[in-house]
């Protein structure tokens, strides 16, 4: 019987880590959170300061803020698409990146608020 509640442990183990655990083709979370961050202010800044230019396509700006940061972090578009998919498959991994992400952004408004005192 102490046999069975082993076992049943060991697959509760298993099982738990498994939903926690970025395989390794996917970009892992620090390294996705910094691209994720980055992704944001180039939609900030597109979205604050490009659009002002009529003349320019948002979307297209867009797309070559998103192809400076996929050759800053040595990634494919085609490789952050498959991780990103998978970080919203999984709820509990996609939550961590995300509050660290939050924090992070918390971090910068924080620094950038006391520069301007």
């Amino acid at each position: 019987m102490k046999y069975f509640y082993l076992i049943i442990g060991i697959v509760f183990l298993a099982a738990c880590s498994s939903g926690t655990k970025v395989p390794g083709n996917i970009i892992q979370p620090d390294e996705m959170g910094s691209i994720l961050f980055d992704a944001n202010m180039a939609e900030e800044f597109v979205g604050s300061y490009i659009v002002k230019d009529t003349t320019r396509n948002k979307d297209v700006e867009l797309q070559k803020e998103y192809q400076k940061i996929y050759l800053l972090y040595g990634v494919t578009e085609k490789k952050f698409k498959e991780s990103y998919a998978f970080y919203k498959a999984h709820p509990p991994i996609f939550k961590v990146l995300m509050d660290s992400l939050n924090a992070r952004a918390q971090r910068r408004r924080t620094e950038m608020y006391r520069m301007s005192d």
